[in-house]
């Protein structure tokens, strides 16, 4: 399972009132305008890690650095119901 479908599994259980879902924007990161979203503040710092590795190789940014950002940054996301 990669990445994209564990994000979708996880705002499916935001939505049904399973999960908190946390979410970072990548400016903070990477400066790419993306936004990340897991289930947790620890989830967040591995999608981060991922999405670095996989669209930023020469980003010098370290895990510690990261972990910083994400738990400094982090918010959570809330979905309205119907």
């Amino acid at each position: 399972m990669n990445a994209q479908e564990k994000e979708a599994m996880a705002m499916l259980a935001v939505q049904n009132g399973g999960a908190t879902m946390r979410a970072v924007l990548c400016a903070s990161l990477c400066n790419c305008r993306h936004t990340l979203r897991a289930d947790g503040d620890e989830r967040l710092v591995e999608v981060a890690l991922e999405h670095l590795r996989h669209n930023h190789p020469a980003a010098p940014l370290r895990e510690e650095r990261i972990r910083r950002i994400v738990f400094s940054r982090a918010y959570d996301i809330e979905y309205a119901t119907a």
